[in-house]
């Protein structure tokens, strides 16, 4: 993706309840990828990539 090919990628579960829990960090968006890909594998809840840097999400689940 262009425009992020550096910084902190944090991966996120979006939970009704309990809000957003950060159950990754990542230092490029293919790791990030990758990381969302692995953890859609183990679980139901949205995820969704945000730039820590920007405080802003760069890409929501599948």
């Amino acid at each position: 993706m262009q425009g992020y090919n550096n910084g902190r990628f944090e991966l996120r579960t979006i939970c009704p309840h309990f809000g957003q829990t950060v159950v990754g960090i990542y230092e490029t968006i293919e790791q990030a990828l990758e990381g969302r890909d692995l953890k859609m594998r183990s679980q139901d809840l949205p995820l969704v990539i945000y730039d820590s840097i920007n405080d802003k999400p760069v890409l929501g689940g599948k």
